[in-house]
């Protein structure tokens, strides 16, 4: 008995790297490239529809300078906010809701004109509507008449040009209205709120480089003119603002003291007209050097009594400000309410401290120590500032008190006068105590206008918005352009994103890295214009055209298989396959006559009992057969049958059997395939597929040889190595592989030279052409430009 040798585990291959080409990648994309087209045409014509049909869009832009207050006038530190905003503080003012709001109302952006004829023309000063979103109808009446509709065609009444026009939930004021008789146009109230939102959003406002200063504001519109306006407006509207900031406390004094002025000089008219009236009647015309000595001193006492109320106003309004600043967080830049070098210096301090924190904020955060150390030093300032104001306040009231002791003692004395001279002097006193406060107060009221008059804005406009001339979108060529860029990159990544999905055998390194076995031959694509044309052609091409670059692929074949092991015998051949269809009967059809053309007596077993197909392209019946003859209904003389084809023969399937396995696998089988041997030089058993029934691993212990047909593009790699490791569980003599490109999707993977029915041939390069014809000359000889040619084709 022999020893039995412990099996050699198989050595699997070591697998290198792949090196990829080019040639690799574009293969890629041409395979796919119908996905490419598909992704690339929808983006690129998306994007030319959207930049062709797109509204021109203009853009309008101011420039704004925002300066640094170095110094002011001492009546300006006294009665004006002093110190500059920072440019990060003034953008956010200039993109306030306020100012928004003041633009919409300005320009009445807060409608819609729809529907407005060409020669109609006119200016809308005021649209009010209780509702929003409402839609009104102005048809023309002529001589600038006009009448309004509701959305339901209700009259709510008729107007004229510059008249304003109330209706039922609608006040409407339109001027310079021209157009014909019967013309209308339709307005629709938008929403006050979400056109302020959408303002605001569209605004661009941004510093122009690094600590310049400049400021650039710029809005988009349609409608160029609109955009000049909302520009040039927000500008406006932001300078007064700013301004309004500067004169706040100004303001504030000039309208307390005009109050004052307002009550004094009615006191002031009546006193005067009694003094005169007593002087007539009495005959008193003056009082002695002692009553007017006392009057003056009461005058004086009484005009330092209003200066003290007036500087106790300064500073409470000063100080409502800086409350304000603290509660809204801010940085109060305090206003001087007097000579006091005290608020003078740390308002120059404050100034300062801000300043310093501006700058260490262009390269710091909030949270960054010297930043919080700065800003503790501001707010301890502010903090000094409100107590001086407390004191300054607690100081004048005091003083106040003090005066009203004096006018009081003065008052004693005015008393002790004799009665008439007494009367006199009162009346004396209440004329000129009036006649000196108020003209104090003028004098006061004069300065803070001046003041309020001198404050000027620290935003300067350097360029302001002018219509432009020309649409900043849609910008046609970039736009092409990245949507030819963006195309191509998208399709690109889809089809590499479908080839990637794709985990077929798509060609020959795939197909012999997963199966490794060799390659016997790849059959290229067969093409013809009829369909019953190329399934006549496809059946048996090596006979209907033996010199067709197709039946060179079949005697390559043929060639492969000698090859594939010389000192092996090869007379029992068999072909399989994984999947039904993938072009087993015809490849075993076409190789038996390629075979019988070389003077052997070739038969053909059609052993797929299940789908047998291959007695079809033959044109012989499918019975009697294989089956028939195993079940002993027929002799193997009447089971064989001769084909058309000179040294053909066939065995047909026969009738379809309950048990097909069973009949393949018995000894009546193997009884056939030996007595065929005797008979014939090759014997060729188309096998059913493996994966599909358990048949194929019967039949390969009856074969010499055994081939995988494979097609290309369609058997997945699980699939193959299952097919793979079911064969060799068995034993299976496996000769090589043999490639079918059954559905042209890997003419450019094989590298056989395909270039396809332009040239009228098929196949492996050059090679056939010594056969029966010669390249045409513009024949393509590289990939690229088969490529193109192919492209041109289409």
């Amino acid at each position: 008995m022999n020893d039995i040798q412990p099996q050699q585990p198989q050595q699997i291959p070591h697998l290198q790297m792949e090196e990829v080409h080019l040639q690799d990648y574009l293969n890629v994309i041409y395979r796919r490239r119908k996905t490419f087209l598909l992704a690339f045409l929808a983006v690129f014509l998306g994007v030319a529809f959207y930049t062709f049909t797109m509204k021109p869009v203009y853009q309008a832009s101011a420039t704004l300078h925002v300066k640094d207050e170095k110094a002011k006038s001492e009546l300006l530190d006294a009665l004006a906010l002093g110190g500059a905003n920072p440019v990060d503080a003034e953008l956010e003012i200039l993109k306030s809701r306020t100012n928004a709001e003041k633009v919409v109302e300005q320009l009445h952006l807060d409608w819609r004109l729809l529907d407005r004829p060409e020669d109609v023309t006119f200016r809308m000063l005021e649209f009010v509507s209780s509702a929003e979103g409402p839609l009104y109808t102005v048809e023309l009446t002529g001589n600038g008449g006009y009448r309004v509709r509701d959305a339901d065609g209700a009259l709510l009444g008729d107007g004229r040009s510059g008249q304003l026009f109330r209706g039922r939930g609608i006040t409407l004021l339109l001027t310079d209205l021209k157009g014909k008789r019967g013309d209308s146009l339709k307005l629709r109230k938008l929403s006050f709120n979400g056109t302020v939102n959408g303002l605001r959003n569209n605004i661009k406002a941004a510093e122009v480089g690094k600590k310049t200063n400049i400021i650039s504001v710029s809005y988009m519109d349609t409608d160029p003119r609109l955009a000049r306006d909302v520009v040039n407006t927000l500008v406006r509207v932001y300078l007064d603002q700013s301004v309004g900031f500067k004169t706040e406390e100004a303001n504030r004094t000039v309208s307390f003291v005009e109050e004052q002025l307002d009550g004094l000089r009615g006191a002031l008219d009546s006193s005067e007209r009694n003094l005169q009236a007593y002087k007539t009647s009495a005959g008193v015309v003056q009082l002695d050097s002692a009553a007017q000595e006392v009057i003056n001193q009461l005058s004086e006492t009484e005009k330092a009594r209003t200066d003290a109320g007036l500087r106790r106003k300064k500073t409470e309004f000063a100080l409502a400000s800086l409350n304000d600043a603290l509660r809204r967080g801010a940085v109060y830049m305090p206003a001087v309410t007097m000579a006091d070098p005290v608020i003078s210096g740390m308002a120059s301090r404050l100034a300062e401290l801000e300043v310093q924190r501006q700058g260490l904020l262009t390269e710091a955060t909030e949270n960054h120590p010297a930043v919080k150390t700065v800003k503790g030093q501001i707010d301890e300032l502010q903090r000094k500032i409100k107590a001086t104001y407390e004191n300054e306040l607690r100081t004048l009231a005091k003083q106040e008190a003090d005066i009203g002791v004096q006018l009081d003692r003065y008052e004693g004395m005015l008393k002790a006068l004799p009665e008439a001279e007494r009367d006199l002097a009162k009346l004396t006193r209440v004329t000129k105590v009036n006649a000196d406060i108020y003209t104090f107060l003028l004098q006061k009221h004069e300065e803070a206008r001046i003041a309020r008059a001198s404050t000027i804005s620290n935003i300067a406009v350097v360029d302001p918005a002018i219509i432009p001339d020309e649409p900043v979108k849609p910008q046609k060529k970039k736009n092409l352009l990245l949507g030819l860029l963006v195309g191509c990159m998208l399709g690109v990544g889809l089809a590499f994103f479908q080839e990637y999905l794709d985990d077929t055998i798509k060609d020959v390194e795939g197909a012999k890295k997963e199966l490794r076995w060799p390659l016997l031959a790849v059959i290229p694509c067969i093409e013809g214009g009829q369909e019953q044309e190329r399934e006549r052609r496809v059946s048996l091409i090596t006979h209907v055209e033996p010199k067709s670059q197709v039946s060179e692929a079949f005697r390559a074949l043929r060639t492969g298989l000698h090859f594939s092991s010389i000192s092996k015998k090869k007379q029992v051949l068999l072909i399989t396959s994984t999947f039904p269809g993938e072009g087993k009967s015809t490849v075993s059809a076409n190789l038996a006559c390629i075979l019988a053309q070389t003077g052997a007596r070739v038969v053909v077993v059609d052993c797929d009992l299940r789908r047998s197909t291959l007695h079809e392209k033959f044109g012989l019946d499918k019975e009697p057969g294989l089956t028939n003859h195993l079940a002993g209904d027929n002799t193997l003389e009447e089971a064989v049958r001769q084909t058309p084809i000179p040294n053909l023969y066939f065995i047909a399937s026969g009738a379809t059997p309950p048990n097909p396995a069973e009949l393949l696998g018995s000894r009546e089988m193997a009884d056939l395939v030996a007595r065929l041997r005797e008979r014939y030089d090759t014997i060729l058993i188309d096998a059913p597929p493996v994966l599909a029934v358990t048949d194929a691993p019967l039949l390969t212990a009856l074969a010499d040889v055994a081939m995988v047909l494979v097609e290309a593009s369609r058997v997945p790699v699980k699939a193959a190595r299952q097919m793979r490791e079911t064969l060799e569980s068995v034993g299976a003599p496996i000769a090589g592989i043999i490639l079918n490109d059954k559905t042209g999707k890997g003419r450019e993977r094989y590298g056989y030279g395909y270039y396809g029915s332009r040239y009228g041939y098929y196949g492996y390069g050059y090679y056939g052409y010594g056969y029966h014809t010669d390249p045409p000359k513009d024949a393509p000889t590289s990939f690229v430009g088969r490529l193109l040619g192919r492209f041109k084709k289409s």
